[in-house]
C-alpha cells in the first residue's frame, strides 16, 4: 500500500467518525414500552401477579419471615426436594431459611464454578430438584424477574433445576424494566460495571419450535414460583 493510498483510507475513516450534522439531540426522557398507570405498591403487586399467572408461573404473597419460611418449605415438600441449588442466603430476604432447610435434611449446593472442582460441582447440581434465589427486582407490567449475577448469586440456580423458586420483597416490584434501569443509573456506571451480567426471567422456560406447539421447561425450569414477602 502506497503512502498516498494509506492516507486516503485514513482520511475516510476520520471523516466517518465525525458527528452527523443533522443528528437529533438525545431526548431527556423516553416513552416506556409497557404502561402502568397506577404505581402504588398494591397496584404493582396485583399487576405482577396477573402477568406471572398469564405466563404459567405462580406467585404467593406472605406476611413476614415466618410465613415466607413456611411457604418455601411447603413448596420444597411439594416438589419432594432432597437437594437444592441456592444463592448465598444473605441474598435471599428470609431470616432463618437456611437453618429450616437444613433441619428438613435437604442438601444445599451453592455452586462455585471458578475452581478446579467445576465439573464435580455441576454434576452434583444437575441432581437438584429446585433452584432457590432472591432477585434484584420484579417488573409489574411483564411479570419479569431481574437478576444481576455476582459472588453468591450465580446463574446456575436460575437455569439448571426443573423448578425455580424466587423470594422477593414487595418493595422490589417496579412498574417496568425502564424504571429498574433508571434506578441502576442513579448508582452510577461504576456500580453497573461491577455486576457480572444481567439476566431476565419471564415465566417458565418455553419453546414453540417443535411443530409450533408450546412446550415448557425445554431450555430451563418448567416451573417458576415467586414468593412475595410484604414489607
Amino acid at each position: 500500500m502506497t503512502a498516498s493510498s494509506r492516507e486516503n483510507i485514513l482520511g475516510k475513516l476520520r471523516a466517518a467518525r465525525r458527528p452527523f450534522p443533522d443528528a437529533p439531540p438525545r431526548p431527556l426522557s423516553y416513552l416506556t414500552v409497557t404502561v402502568q398507570q397506577d404505581e402504588t405498591p398494591e397496584a404493582l403487586l396485583a399487576r405482577f401477579r396477573t402477568e406471572i399467572t398469564s405466563l404459567k408461573g405462580e406467585s404467593f404473597v406472605v406476611e413476614g419471615d415466618e410465613a415466607a419460611r413456611d411457604q418455601v418449605m411447603a413448596l420444597l415438600e411439594a416438589h419432594q426436594t432432597r437437594r437444592i441449588v441456592a444463592w448465598d442466603f444473605a441474598h435471599i430476604p428470609v431470616a432463618g431459611l437456611e437453618a429450616a432447610i437444613k433441619a428438613a435434611d435437604i442438601e444445599i449446593i451453592q455452586p462455585e464454578t471458578h475452581d478446579e472442582f467445576r465439573a464435580e460441582t455441576l454434576a452434583a447440581a444437575e441432581g437438584a430438584q429446585v433452584g432457590l434465589t432472591g432477585a434484584d427486582a420484579a417488573t409489574a407490567t411483564t411479570g419479569t424477574l431481574c437478576f444481576t449475577t455476582g459472588p453468591g448469586r450465580g446463574r446456575i440456580s436460575t437455569i439448571l433445576p426443573p423448578v425455580h423458586i424466587a423470594v422477593i420483597r414487595q418493595s422490589q416490584i417496579v412498574p417496568h424494566l425502564e424504571a429498574w434501569v433508571a434506578g441502576l443509573r442513579t448508582d452510577g456506571l461504576d456500580a453497573i460495571r461491577q455486576r457480572a451480567n444481567f439476566c431476565f426471567i419471564t415465566g417458565p422456560s418455553r419453546t414453540g419450535d417443535i411443530e409450533m406447539e408450546l412446550i415448557l421447561g425445554v431450555h430451563g425450569p418448567g416451573q417458576v414460583q415467586v414468593i412475595i414477602k410484604r414489607d
